[in-house]
């Protein structure tokens, strides 16, 4: 395993200890307060100092910092250091609710009422103070020991430039929760934030997105155009999504009658709620496809192999993408998994000679074939390949990845959306790779999730922990190879096969060997792991196999 990052001191006082975590807008770490000898959380921001933009969202964060709540996370400084804004703020060991949705699974209508009750109430105190939340959603919900909920990661959108695109055209902010407002670039208010918590609190009781789509584009488009799918599980919560997620802002659910609704759910008062959704003051609810989200087999997907992608690399397109055979029986281990380079939810799973593309939404509660099983020899760049072993993305480019078949490699590369992809290099002998010395071939490997440069490579019953520098023109064995029973979580496997990392957090993954697979978590800096579940039989993956 690989040691901790250095320690840092920012500004003089907060000593950097553990990171706890990476997103797109930065990183958070463990720190100390020196000077008041407290435990913090400080967050780190790219953040230019220079512009109206930017004056504009330091004012914003002072207001959210002078905010004082049970359900706001509590803000203690903001220091401009090293060309960055770096947010001090109260340290909550509980999990995200993502994190918590993903171990105990979709929550009762009344629980998730009342922890929406605590999150309007959050935001009820932070636009009396003038500012936006801008991305609500489970994973910036923490949840407490006392089971009560704190709101934090504010306003993502005015920190990074004050505005709700960046400078290159980047939508900042999770697409599945983004108001559509923000997506036809008008102007963003408190209704803004209430359909991303109404977006939440359809994913807090079915476990997925009203908004789920297969590509990220096609996200937007129904974010911006299509009605929700609300799946009846969340009755009685679906009738306020539902007029949360209204597509105009003025004829949304406005706050207060949210609170009204949501108090008769906890209450489960007769009649309330629809009295209150249905008062004259209120437009009539939009129609609703109730569209039944079918349970798709990636067993079925995995039935002759792995993953692909119906828009992707030369391959059908998507209307002839095709669900699993329902009648499938016996899963077919998968070989390899490789995460799609314009989707942190799309994977291909290779499994044999053939691939095909699965989507698995945040938590891991739902997932979804995308295409059916197609030939490996459907796919251009990995044309003299019979099967796939392991896939390794470069540490340079979400685009490119190394290869890995029986004793030979090669570099691919795919372009966002999968349109088009390239052999980089043609295939070589794995003894050319001077760090995977020893190794006769590569089953499977896994980035660590604090170094976007390491991996750890496993073979047969062996794992080693390599470094490779961008580019890839230099590489390193960290550690020699260990037997796999060095690995504490992974006890009870004598070979990895699959490594697949859990879209909604870098430090879990899930791990497959041969009919089994389990969940597992590690540190940063890998120095401690855990088992988040035993090995259970493939076929419990119960929407992915048959």
């Amino acid at each position: 395993m690989i040691p901790s990052d250095k320690q840092r001191l920012i500004a003089d006082r907060y000593l950097l200890t553990d990171l706890i975590g990476r997103g797109g807008m930065g990183a958070v770490w463990r720190a100390t307060d020196q000077l008041l000898q407290r435990t913090v959380a400080v967050k780190e921001l790219p953040f230019g100092g220079d512009g109206e933009g930017s004056r504009r969202a330091l004012r914003e964060a002072r207001a959210i910092a002078r905010v004082s709540h049970p359900h706001v996370i509590d803000i203690y400084d903001l220091v401009e250091f090293e060309d960055r804004l770096w947010i001090v703020m109260e340290l909550v060991e509980g999990p995200s609710l993502s994190r918590h949705l993903a171990s105990v699974g979709p929550l009762s209508p009344s629980r998730a009422a009342e922890i929406g009750l605590q999150l309007l109430d959050a935001l009820g105190a932070v636009h009396a103070a003038g500012a936006l939340h801008r991305d609500v959603k489970p994973a910036n919900v923490l949840l407490r020991g006392d089971g009560s909920v704190v709101l934090s990661d504010f306003g993502i959108a005015a920190l990074a430039d004050g505005e709700s695109l960046t400078s290159t055209g980047e939508l900042m902010g999770s697409l599945d929760y983004i108001a559509p407002e923000r997506l036809h670039g008008k102007q963003a208010g408190p209704p803004s934030d209430l359909f991303s918590l109404g977006a939440t609190l359809c994913v807090l009781v079915s476990g997925r997105s009203p908004f789920a789509q297969p590509t990220p584009a096609a996200v937007l488009h129904a974010v911006a155009y299509d009605e929700p799918d609300i799946p009846d599980c969340a009755d009685p919560l679906g009738m306020v999504i539902e007029r949360l997620l209204h597509k105009d802002p003025a004829e949304r659910l406005s706050a207060a009658d949210t609170v009204d609704a949501l108090r008769s759910i906890g209450t489960q008062e007769p009649g309330t709620l629809k009295q209150t959704l249905r008062a004259p003051t209120l437009p009539p609810p939009p129609r609703r496809r109730r569209l039944r989200w079918a349970a798709v087999s990636l067993a079925a997907l995995l039935l002759a192999g792995g993953a692909a992608t119906a828009l992707v690399m030369n391959r059908p397109s998507a209307h002839h993408a095709a669900s699993a055979p329902a009648h499938a029986t016996r899963p077919t281990p998968p070989d390899a998994v490789m995460q799609a380079p314009d989707s942190g939810n799309r994977y291909w799973v290779f499994s044999g000679s053939q691939y095909a593309e699965i989507e698995v939404a945040d938590g891991g509660h739902a997932d979804k074939q995308v295409t059916k099983p197609h030939p490996l020899s459907d796919w251009s760049s990995l044309a003299g390949f019979s099967r796939v072993d392991a896939v390794m993305q470069a540490p340079d480019s979400r685009n490119l990845y190394w290869v890995f078949s029986g004793s030979q490699y090669a570099e691919i590369e795919v372009a966002d959306g999968g349109h088009t992809d390239k052999q980089v290099t043609k295939p070589h002998p794995l003894s050319d790779w001077s760090s995977l010395a020893g190794f006769s071939r590569v089953d499977a490997v896994m980035q660590a999730p604090d170094s976007r440069n390491r991996y750890w490579v496993f073979s047969g019953n062996r794992y080693a922990e390599i470094e490779v520098a961008d580019g890839g023109h230099t590489d390193k064995q960290v550690t020699k190879p260990h037997p796999l029973s060095d690995w504490s979580s992974l006890a009870g496997f004598s070979r990895v096969d699959a490594v697949m990392q859990a879209p909604d957090s870098r430090n879990r993954y899930w791990v497959f060997s041969g009919n089994r697979y389990a969940e597992i978590e590690v540190a940063n800096g890998g120095h401690t792991d855990k088992q988040v579940t035993k090995p259970h039989p493939l076929s419990d993956w119960k929407s992915s196999f048959p």
